[in-house]
């Protein structure tokens, strides 16, 4: 056979070895000075950035520890319900109000965001320093504007903060209508009811899904009212964190639904952004 008709060998190029998952288990000091658990996961080269999308539990059963592992607790409640998320990753913080009511819990929320700011806080400051940049990269030499001037036009009004927690990411805020079109409520937040915090494959929890805020209905002329949020400051709905029972989805299904809306899928571009801009903290 002549050498140019021989076959040359076939080159396999290296599966690259899957990144080991680093766990982060954050403690921080709320509003009231109480400490609050922060938890997230990712590769293990990812920097130490909490995703900016956010699920905010409060732990109210009395008999929960504080010291409870709260990435062990997420990833039993993610993987065993099988939650898929539509953009990107979440962060999950664990506020401790023993005994709370929803009122209770809806109070320490607010004073929370008021000493934190939204989310779009951070949203605007990582377009801000994406212009900025940019511009920089065409020669130019910055940009006059502020973050906090950047804006949609539909933010007008976005509840102002003190920023006292600077650092610290924002909360949720919805700010597109298409967004409380399935919830009929701007925000949310989520009470875990029961003692035990661990998770076997066939046990479920006991949560609480409380709605606030809410948000009017654009009725058809003539349409019957059957249910106006309105009239429902806050509306509250016991349901199982992972599995379905009778007509009432378990909180994991909701979750998957609401990662898809406009409010997670900018936190998570931002997220995105933040790293390739080199950031470590907020």
């Amino acid at each position: 056979m002549a050498p140019s008709a021989r076959k040359r060998p076939r080159v396999v190029e290296p599966k690259p070895l899957p990144s080991k998952v680093k766990y982060h288990n954050v403690t921080f000091k709320d509003h009231a000075g109480n400490q609050i658990l922060m938890s997230w996961s990712g590769s293990e080269n990812r920097p130490k950035l909490p995703y900016l999308p956010s699920w905010i539990f409060y732990m109210v059963n009395p008999e929960i520890p504080r010291d409870f592992d709260g990435c062990k607790f997420v990833s039993g409640l993610e993987r065993g319900g099988r939650l898929l998320y539509s953009a990107g990753d979440f962060r999950y913080e664990f506020f401790f109000l023993p005994g709370a009511t929803a009122e209770e819990c809806i109070a320490h929320y607010r004073g929370e965001m008021a000493a934190r700011g939204t989310m779009w806080r951070q949203v605007r400051k990582v377009k801000m320093a994406l212009k900025k940049r940019k511009k920089h990269e065409a020669g130019g030499e910055g940009v006059g504007d502020s973050a906090e001037g950047l804006s949609s036009g539909d933010d007008d009004d976005e509840p102002q903060s003190g920023i006292t927690s600077e650092g610290l990411p924002g909360l949720p805020w919805l700010k597109k209508s298409r967004d409380w079109y399935f919830t009929n409520y701007r925000n949310w937040l989520f009470m875990y009811l029961d003692t035990d915090i661990q998770w076997g494959p066939d046990q479920d929890h006991n949560v609480c899904l409380v709605k606030f805020d809410p948000m009017p209905i654009e009725w058809e002329e003539g349409e019957r009212i059957r249910w106006d949020p309105m009239e429902h400051p806050i509306h509250s709905e016991h349901m199982k964190a992972r599995e379905r029972v009778g007509d009432k989805d378990g909180l994991i299904r909701w979750m998957g639904d609401r990662s898809n809306d406009h409010w997670a899928r900018e936190a998570s571009e931002a997220t995105d952004d933040a790293l390739k801009l080199g950031w470590r903290s907020w």
